[in-house]
């Protein structure tokens, strides 16, 4: 379990960074563990999930469990898609309130700086691959139960033959969104001041047929089970700016938190 004061102290590293130029982003995460006294039910978990974020992507691997809300690529023959999320607010369940807190969250020049940079390396990206690509010329709100995101859609026709999946899933991971940029210097970064084994979280996590079709999203909202399912390893990250506020990247990571903790601990 990462110490509060390590997370806030590696955060206050990575602005800092940012603030004297040598990045322009950096994502910085923290780790909680939770202990049960019987092993816990993989299925349930997903039941609970599917009742929560319906809309995320659902999946279970070797002991990795979890409900991502971002699309990292999709090919569909010559159809590519991707969904990057950067931005983060909370939701309260009271319908006035969380427009509020939405609107806010469009007009914030901090989350709008930290959710252009992703827009810009996933686009840029996937670019050579492609005959024609577009964006969204706006970011939408992407709400699932506990928070929203700024998130952009990017769509296009790869040129032929089209690339397997895997082939833009290796080139696209990590995305700023999960890493920083630029991508060397951030990933330096995290190794130093981070003090987290991230293990899949933040990886990528999907299918892929034989004719290199397929769906693969960013490995988040995710719990790592021990080999007896009596332990499971939560991480939660946010993107650090030059604006950010380490107090307030600890809530969002706590609210990040709240998808899988609610669907663990609930009988």
């Amino acid at each position: 379990m990462t110490p509060v004061e390590r997370y806030l102290a590696a955060v206050t590293a990575a602005r800092d960074a940012v603030r004297a130029g040598s990045l322009t982003k950096a994502v910085i995460a923290r780790e909680i563990a939770v202990t049960a006294d019987r092993p816990i039910a993989r299925h349930g978990v997903l039941h609970r999930l599917k009742a929560s974020f319906g809309s995320s992507y659902r999946y279970a691997f070797e002991g990795l469990i979890g409900a991502s809300p971002e699309l990292l690529v999709e090919v569909d023959g010559l159809e590519v898609r991707a969904h990057p999320l950067a931005g983060t607010a909370p939701r309260t369940g009271d319908v006035d309130r969380d427009a509020e807190i939405a609107a806010a969250l469009v007009a914030s020049t901090k989350n709008q700086i930290e959710h252009r940079v992703v827009i810009d390396v996933v686009h840029d990206t996937l670019l050579p691959w492609c005959s024609f690509l577009d964006w969204e010329p706006d970011p939408s709100i992407v709400t699932v139960a506990n928070v929203q995101h700024l998130g952009t859609r990017i769509e296009g026709m790869l040129s032929s033959p089209p690339p397997n999946v895997l082939e833009l899933v290796r080139a696209l991971s990590p995305t700023p969104a999960v890493g920083g940029h630029p991508r060397a210097a951030a990933l330096d970064l995290i190794a130093s001041v981070e003090g987290v084994d991230r293990g899949r979280y933040a990886g990528a996590v999907g299918w892929v047929d034989a004719s290199g079709d397929g769906t693969w999203a960013v490995t988040l909202r995710c719990a790592e089970l021990s080999a007896d399912r009596t332990r499971a390893r939560l991480t939660a990250g946010g993107g650090i700016v030059a604006d950010s506020d380490p107090l307030a990247e600890l809530a969002e990571t706590q609210a990040k938190f709240q998808a899988m903790l609610s669907a663990l601990i609930r009988p």
